[in-house]
């Protein structure tokens, strides 16, 4: 049976900001999405949060073990006056830097109260060298349909934003693509990311801000899934 879903999001995604996995040297990792806490006034889109967490390593492998420092900055989407919270430490590798950084943007329900759920992922800025266009890049696990059994989320998504200096101030002064991956594509052993499985949309921005709105867009527009829903 044919249905449109709706893809949720379902966790945001750290990429690399400064500093590479395939190169000797630190590597500074961001993320960056928002959340709707029990009992707290919210945005038009259903936010009361919106969280940066920030990961540095000395080394850019996933499977080494060593300290990782890890910040994270949680703003209200409501009250712009309001002071940012933050919180940071260190952890003994990456993977545990990710849970702790996650879970103080995490921290905000009533003690026993309803848990804070994820809304939408967010952009964060590449570190760049001087004179070089502006980057941002948002990447997040989402979910569309049924998730066959195992599988906590369908595709993973990222989207990327470029400054386009020769249409500085025109219709087309940012560069937008949103590239998707299904699961089988992202985990080994599942499949590779060969042209079929790779989705892409690119598409330019009078603006940061409708740049950012039309990735919201097409992140979030229905998608044609078949699947037995037991019609």
């Amino acid at each position: 049976m044919d249905m449109t879903q709706v893809p949720r999001f379902i966790a945001p995604h750290f990429i690399e900001i400064e500093g590479s996995a395939d190169i000797p040297g630190a590597v500074r990792r961001a993320c960056a999405f928002t959340t709707a806490a029990p009992g707290t006034a919210r945005d038009s889109r259903g936010a009361s949060h919106h969280h940066r967490c920030e990961l540095l390593s000395e080394t850019g492998q996933w499977q080494d073990s060593g300290p990782v420092a890890w910040r994270t900055e949680t703003r209200s989407t409501t009250d712009a006056l309001a002071p940012p919270a933050t919180a940071e430490g260190s952890a003994p590798d990456l993977m545990q830097a990710i849970a702790a950084a996650l879970g103080a943007a995490h921290a905000h329900a009533p003690q026993g109260g309803e848990p804070v759920y994820c809304v939408a992922p967010g952009f964060v800025e590449m570190v760049r060298e001087p004179g070089m266009p502006r980057i941002w890049v948002g990447s997040h696990l989402s979910a569309t349909g049924p998730v066959p059994e195992g599988q906590p989320w369908s595709h993973l998504m990222t989207a990327f934003i470029r400054e386009w200096p020769s249409a500085k101030g025109g219709p087309s002064a940012f560069r937008c693509e949103l590239e998707m991956l299904p699961y089988a594509a992202v985990m080994p052993g599942h499949g590779s990311a060969d042209g079929k499985e790779r989705e892409w949309q690119i598409w330019h921005a009078p603006s940061l801000e409708e740049a950012i709105r039309g990735s919201h867009q097409r992140i979030f527009a229905p998608r044609d899934e078949t699947f037995d829903a037991g019609c």
